[in-house]
């Protein structure tokens, strides 16, 4: 007696195992379909390359409590507790900004870099003058979809930018810091900044992750394709037992059904 819930789900897995089996042809197309797609968009997309400049930022601070915190390998976190501003903090404002954000994309010329099928080369305009890219749009690409900015907990500040072109990546992170020091010495603003580590044009691609892709995508469609397997199951015996109780009502009117 007290085998006989071990023996039904026994039977249960072997009943689930042989309606995988029945369908695998669904199963191993939607594989096959999944993996063969990603590779092949995988190699087609453009690759990207990181490149990160890593700074400290330093400054007089206001207050006994507040150059402790300045020097403290804490800094981060116990300014954040008691609510006190720290160096990081403000460049980091800084470094968010519109401005420095614009002087980026001024420097580069990234409003052709980010718009090359609309740049007339070799004339030297926008193939629509009417309606040229916005400096809005760049803004928003560039600090949200290529540009990372963090703060460590003890105060470091990092900016990270991703881009097709590892030099001009590199170029991007490192002069982030360099319109960052060029605010705070036009708007004399005392805090220094410090460079750690300087960018450097990556080797490696960041993205795209053939590999990691792959397997995502692989593992994916096992999922899709064990529910769709399943659910077409569940389908089938559904309007197996509609047809049955239907010839049953059948047979029941036949047989209510006075003979002549």
């Amino acid at each position: 007696m007290n085998h006989q819930p071990a023996y039904e789900d026994e039977i249960d897995l072997l009943e689930y195992w042989d309606v995988i089996w029945r369908r695998k042809k669904i199963v191993l197309s939607l594989f096959f379909i999944s993996v063969f797609t990603t590779t092949v968009v995988s190699l087609l997309l453009p690759n990207y390359y990181r490149a990160t400049t890593t700074a400290m930022a330093t400054g007089p601070e206001t207050g006994g409590l507040g150059a402790a915190l300045s020097s403290s390998p804490l800094a981060g976190v116990l300014a954040g507790a008691t609510g006190i501003q720290t160096p990081g903090d403000k460049v980091m404002v800084i470094l968010k900004s519109r401005t420095t954000a614009e002087v980026v994309i001024r420097k580069f010329d990234l409003l052709k870099v980010f718009n090359h099928d609309e740049w007339n080369a070799s004339r030297g305009t926008w193939k629509d003058p009417a309606d040229p890219p916005f400096m809005e749009d760049a803004v928003k690409k560039l600090t949200k979809d290529i540009t990372t900015f963090r703060k460590t907990k003890e105060g470091a500040v990092t900016v990270t930018v991703e881009w097709k072109d590892p030099g001009l990546a590199a170029d991007m992170a490192n002069y982030y810091i360099a319109a960052l020091t060029g605010f705070l010495n036009k708007k004399s603003i005392n805090i220094t900044i410090q460079v750690v580590d300087r960018a450097v044009p990556a080797e490696r691609k960041s993205r795209p992750t053939i590999r990691m892709n792959i397997l995502l995508a692989g593992i994916m469609s096992l999922f899709v394709g064990v529910f769709s397997v399943f659910f077409l199951e569940y389908l089938q015996k559904a309007r197996t037992v509609r047809r049955r109780k239907n010839r049953e009502s059948d047979n029941a009117e036949l047989a209510e059904k006075p003979e002549a």
